[in-house]
């Protein structure tokens, strides 16, 4: 059987003036694609600009999507006007990943969202978020740690009876944690599978099975919590079953 391409929504940054001239690139983090990589997914970096200019085309090609990480999602999208706590908002990342986003919604594919990924899924799906955790509900915990994404910071409750709990077991777990904004309405047919001690929502997944997307940073772990390469495991897993009824 031959292996599924995930693809993984591509992001930008602009280099610094140097011995050469600035220039825009696009990027993938190396861990997603060793996330995909080592558990029997090929990993296919997507540009932004082609997301916005075919992605049905983009599609075509891919049985499966990972929504990485990013910067904070502008709130138009969920229909509010930006609070002074929000960070860097990229109108043209968001414009792409929503024109790819809804049509492998409606093409069925399966996706798995991280951090930026889980908020915008649920956004994609009806839902909204608190723009700012810390001046929007009660947090009790830090959810932005310092220093290297593989340390483990704090514990999630996962849900017995979801797909999450069928991926990593119900019960709690320690995971890694980078972000100040978070789900706060799940979106049509979401249901949330884990939650911080606080209450802060750190899975859904979709009624359907299509969506799974986390609040951490499973990439980061692979080698420091190896169950978390099971999420990737089962994108796969997933997009290989989707791959077979195209």
């Amino acid at each position: 059987m031959e292996k599924p391409i995930i693809g993984i929504l591509g992001n930008t940054y602009k280099t610094q003036p140097g011995l050469f001239s600035s220039a825009e690139r696009m990027y993938v983090n190396s861990d997603y694609i060793e996330g995909v990589l080592n558990n029997g997914g090929i990993p296919m970096a997507i540009p932004a600009v082609a997301m916005k200019a075919d992605p049905e085309g983009v599609l075509a090609v891919c049985d499966g999507i990972l929504v990485p990480g990013g910067e904070d999602l502008n709130p138009w999208y969920y229909g509010e006007e930006p609070k002074p706590q929000i960070q860097t908002i990229r109108p043209e990342i968001d414009e792409a990943w929503f024109a790819l986003g809804r049509a492998a919604k409606e093409m069925g594919m399966p996706m798995l969202g991280i951090c930026k990924g889980i908020q915008f899924l649920n956004v994609l799906c009806g839902g909204d978020l608190y723009q700012d955790i810390y001046t929007q509900k009660e947090t009790t915990i830090l959810h932005l740690q310092s220093l290297e994404r593989s340390y483990l910071h704090h514990h999630v409750e996962i849900k017995e009876g979801t797909h999450l709990a069928e991926i990593l077991g119900a019960g709690t777990h320690a995971v890694n944690s980078m972000h100040h904004q978070a789900v706060r309405t799940p979106g049509e047919d979401i249901l949330v599978s884990a939650t911080a001690p606080d209450g802060t929502i750190e899975a859904i997944e979709s009624s359907n099975g299509q969506i799974v997307g986390v609040q951490w940073h499973p990439e980061g772990l692979i080698h420091t919590a190896p169950e978390m390469n099971r999420l990737f495991a089962d994108l796969v897993e997933r997009s290989s079953r989707y791959r077979e009824k195209r």
